[in-house]
C-alpha cells in the first residue's frame, strides 16, 4: 500500500519536472528565434495562473496570484531576467519629483480628540487638499478646502490610534504624525 503511494507521489514528480523542463525548453528556443527583447510571464502552479486573451481592443495579459508559495530570487543570463516570487510588474514605475516638500504648517492639537486645527506660515493662494492615512496607507477622511490660512477639521468617527497626515497646496506639501486620543 505504501509503495503505491510512493509510485503515485514518484509519477506526479517526474511529470510536473517533465512539464517545468518542456516549458523551460520552449521558451529557450523561442528566445533564440527572436534576437529582440521581450517581457516574458507566466505564472505555474496551483497558486495562481496567466493567460493571453485577444480582442478587437488588443492583446492583453491577464494574470492572478494568491499567496507566496514559493523561494523569492532573480537570476540573468543573457540579457534575460528570471523573478521568482511575488507577481511583478511587466512595466516600469515612475517617480514623480515635481512635488516640494516646504509647505510649513501647524497642526494642533496633537495628540487630538474630535477636530485638529492647521495654521500655515505660508500665504496659501492654491486649494488645499487634506488626506488622513492609517499605519496601513488606507484613507481614513480627506477633505478639500479653499486657499485660507487656518483651517479646521473635525474628524469623530475615527478609532484611537497612530494615523498620519498630508496636506498638499499646489505642488507643495506637509506630512505628519497625529495621534487620536
Amino acid at each position: 500500500m505504501s509503495d503505491l503511494k510512493t509510485m503515485k507521489k514518484r509519477k506526479n514528480y517526474m511529470k510536473t519536472l517533465l512539464y517545468i523542463i518542456l516549458i523551460c525548453f520552449m521558451q529557450q528556443f523561442h528566445a533564440q528565434e527572436n534576437s529582440e527583447y521581450r517581457i516574458i510571464s507566466s505564472n505555474l502552479g496551483t497558486s495562481g495562473s496567466s493567460q493571453t486573451v485577444v480582442t478587437s481592443n488588443g492583446t492583453y495579459k491577464i494574470s492572478q496570484s494568491v499567496g507566496q508559495s514559493s523561494v523569492i530570487g532573480t537570476h540573468s543570463n543573457n540579457g534575460y531576467v528570471l523573478r521568482q516570487g511575488y507577481q511583478q510588474p511587466t512595466t516600469k514605475a515612475k517617480a514623480t519629483t515635481d512635488f516640494e516638500y516646504n509647505l510649513k504648517a501647524k497642526v494642533y492639537p496633537n495628540p487630538f480628540k474630535q477636530k485638529i486645527s492647521i495654521t500655515f506660515s505660508n500665504v496659501m493662494q492654491q486649494d488645499i487638499s487634506v488626506v488622513m492615512y492609517d499605519i496601513h496607507g488606507r484613507i481614513i477622511h480627506s477633505q478639500e478646502f479653499s486657499p485660507m490660512q487656518d483651517l479646521e477639521m473635525h474628524i469623530r468617527d475615527v478609532a484611537n490610534g497612530t494615523y498620519f497626515l498630508k496636506v498638499l497646496s499646489g505642488k507643495k506639501y506637509f506630512n505628519t504624525k497625529l495621534i487620536k486620543i
